[in-house]
């Protein structure tokens, strides 16, 4: 605090702009559900690395609830991947093209065949991406695919794709071809992917290996230490001046959890806000009183007020027992 009276108004905004970056920037924060999804992608793709390109390829979808980070966790995985690959077969290949370990395509609610097969092309920047039909585009796709060895292909907000709909039948048919002919483990990302019919056809039920992402939960000892964990570790990474250790796994536990009730993606957005808020004010630390000015999405507000009063009452705690015992 005494360095940060020093600088002079110019000095602070800088540092003020600094912080705002480094925050809106964080890594993800190896969590015991992400790990576990990690581990479970891993062995997924790595079985599949040497399959010759004629033979089926496999797939995963993470399907999970809104603000629960599997895009984050998927993106992860992906720049994991690229590092990986890029690092044990370098950054060229054998004929000269440059290494894409990974492709990445997001859907949206208008996606359709053409539309994704440029997609792809788009992702390699070709310049054949200006004019073609669906099957050039999708030749074109996997010459790229194939000259850079690409091995990871990300597919995005696939929840708003229903594929029960003749169109969506229709990308179900690509991703078939995808998997056949391309040297690509397909990552799907999205929500309620079963009741959009992602499973309807028999063979992507017997390709696509299904993945959770669940909240934190408060309902045993495992939970709660999990819950506490992260929070020390995201409190290490907060650039507040008068920060102290515990003052979110300790002071702020019980008024996180009420507030996000485990879903990663309130939380995270509730700490940038609070700590912009700690930064303009001249607080430099989060407390309760500060967290409890900071507004957060509908979601998150709407059961708010029923985990507060749970949290209050002594019928949950998102703190270990074996703190409370210390108090």
């Amino acid at each position: 605090m005494a360095e940060l009276k020093l600088l002079d108004e110019q000095a602070v905004e800088r540092h003020n702009r600094a912080r705002r970056d480094y925050l809106a920037n964080l890594r993800p924060i190896k969590t015991t559900q992400a790990e576990a999804l990690f581990a479970d992608l891993t062995e997924i793709l790595e079985a599949g690395l040497e399959q010759p390109n004629w033979q089926a390829k496999s797939m995963a979808a993470i399907d999970a609830f809104p603000g629960l980070g599997k895009t984050t966790i998927g993106l992860a995985f992906a720049k994991h991947v690229h590092n990986t690959l890029i690092r044990q077969y370098g950054r060229f290949t054998a004929t000269g093209h440059e290494r894409w370990p990974v492709i990445r395509v997001g859907m949206m609610g208008d996606t359709g065949v053409k539309d994704f097969n440029w997609a792809m092309l788009e992702f390699f920047a070709h310049s054949g991406r200006k004019t073609g039909t669906a099957s050039t585009f999708l030749s074109r796709a996997l010459d790229c695919a194939l000259s850079c060895e690409s091995r990871l292909l990300l597919v995005d907000d696939l929840q708003f794709l229903q594929f029960r709909s003749a169109q969506g039948a229709k990308l179900s048919n690509q991703f078939k071809s995808i998997a056949n002919e391309f040297p690509v483990m397909i990552l799907f990302i999205g929500h309620e992917l079963q009741t959009k019919g992602l499973y309807d056809d028999p063979q992507l039920a017997y390709r696509i290996t299904p993945l959770e992402l669940k909240a934190f939960t408060i309902d045993d000892e495992a939970g709660r230490e999990q819950w506490r964990n992260f929070l020390l570790a995201l409190e290490q990474r907060l650039t507040l001046a008068r920060k102290h250790p515990g003052m979110l796994a300790d002071d702020l536990s019980d008024h996180l959890y009420a507030r996000c009730h485990g879903h990663i993606g309130s939380l995270m957005t509730l700490v940038r806000r609070g700590c912009q808020r700690a930064f303009h004010t001249g607080e430099e630390r989060l407390t309760v009183e500060l967290m409890s000015q900071v507004k957060l999405d509908r979601a998150a507000e709407l059961r708010r007020a029923e985990w507060e009063a749970r949290l209050a009452s002594g019928a949950n705690s998102s703190r270990p027992a074996r703190r409370r015992k210390r108090e």
